[in-house]
């Protein structure tokens, strides 16, 4: 059985290794691809809170999640996002699920009361993942980013316990 911790710099490159994964895989993120200085900067930047976490098991991390405040402004105070990303070798093995479960529980300790998710619109297993945490669709943007030559469309989801 593994064990999710908080994240520290000498993990940064393997959480770089398994990001970039999903960056080349073009359906989960638009963002680019993402150096072992550039993952420490996060940490080196993240406010008081936010986290990153990694699910380690045999000395091996499978995965990581992050809470990731919504907006600096104060009356966001209570909303974040939530992200998780395993390593594609341990996919479809309860990770995912333990690691989002494990940081909606810690983003709730830490005062988030609202959580938002942007999922591709074709990616209908991180849809559905998402729904069973009590993730609703609120809405889309259509045509909102551009990755790989194509238009996306993202599905904007949230999950409110006030």
């Amino acid at each position: 059985m593994g064990k999710i911790r908080k994240a520290v710099l000498s993990d940064c490159s393997v959480i770089a290794t398994i990001y970039n994964y999903y960056v080349n895989k073009g359906n989960t993120t638009m963002d680019s691809l993402k150096s072992t200085s550039d993952i420490e900067k996060w940490l080196e930047n993240f406010n008081d809170r936010e986290r990153l976490y990694v699910y380690e098991e045999d000395k091996t991390i499978k995965g990581w999640g992050v809470i990731k405040s919504y907006s600096e402004r104060y009356g966001y105070r209570f909303a974040c996002e939530t992200s998780i990303y395993i390593h594609k070798e341990y996919l479809h093995k309860g990770i995912g699920y333990q690691i989002k479960n494990f940081i909606i529980l810690e983003a709730e300790k830490i005062g988030y009361k609202h959580f938002t998710a942007k999922i591709f619109r074709q990616n209908k297993n991180s849809i559905s993942f998402f729904k069973k945490f009590g993730y609703s669709i609120v809405g889309i943007q259509h045509k909102i980013g551009f990755v790989n030559n194509q238009w996306i469309d993202m599905v904007l989801m949230e999950k409110i316990n006030i």
